[in-house]
């Protein structure tokens, strides 16, 4: 039995995801099980999904510029982070896209391998858990996030499913992607799905709370305090 298998199980089971969560963990190491492809971080994610494979992604494989960036592997300038949102028609002008990518994180060096894979695959700890779910799903994983205290919650419009990774780390807090139209249509992800990624701790949280929260599988009363 792995380490996370039993967390998995009832997470997969109380909120009926099609899809496993998936571990995403910097490391100066591969992970022993993991393959090594020249892939974009998009589909790094993607292959977790059909393949149920671990991905050890590093800047010698990562085929995208921005998502080296993301990773804290190649540093771009501002000027040359928001030309790329510019090629892809998402701002008006070059004066726009600075000032809007201005706005959000800026990465870190964080290790040499960014590993991605299915939680109940790791052995060790992740960084991050990221869910592929429906609206539903993603109040039900947040509202059990918040059961022992609520923080709140990050979208940034307009951003990257792998800025997903760097905005949830330099926070420490959820984060809630839309999934862009271009990584959407590149990977005919479904309409109905969008992206939540939880720090670790806060999903350890929300599996914690499956038999508490009202998000969970039922009501109990806690702590005498049930009315």
């Amino acid at each position: 039995m792995s380490k996370f298998e039993e967390q998995v199980k009832r997470i997969v089971q109380t909120l009926e995801l099609q899809s496993m969560p998936i571990g995403v963990r910097f490391s100066e190491s591969p992970d022993r099980r993991g393959v090594e492809r020249r892939l974009r971080i998009c589909e790094a994610l993607d292959v977790v999904r059909r393949e149920n494979a671990v991905i050890n992604l590093s800047k010698e494989n990562c085929v995208c510029r921005g998502g080296s960036h993301i990773a804290g592997w190649q540093a771009l300038s501002l000027e040359e982070f928001a030309a790329l949102f510019l090629a892809a028609s998402v701002y008006e002008s070059k004066k726009v896209a600075e000032a809007s990518v201005g706005k959000q994180l800026k990465p870190v060096y964080r290790g040499r391998f960014l590993v991605l894979g299915p939680l109940d695959k790791f052995e060790t700890d992740p960084d991050m858990v990221l869910f592929f779910v429906n609206p539903a799903q993603a109040d039900r994983i947040l509202g059990l996030t918040c059961f022992e205290g609520a923080e709140p919650f990050m979208h940034y419009p307009a951003s990257t499913v792998c800025s997903t990774i760097n905005n949830t780390l330099a926070k420490g807090k959820p984060d809630i992607n839309l999934i862009s139209i271009f990584e959407r249509t590149r990977h005919k992800w479904s309409p109905d799905k969008l992206i939540v990624t939880l720090p670790f701790k806060d999903f350890m949280t929300a599996v914690r709370s499956v038999d508490y929260s009202g998000y969970g599988k039922k009501v109990a009363p806690r702590n005498n305090d049930a009315t």
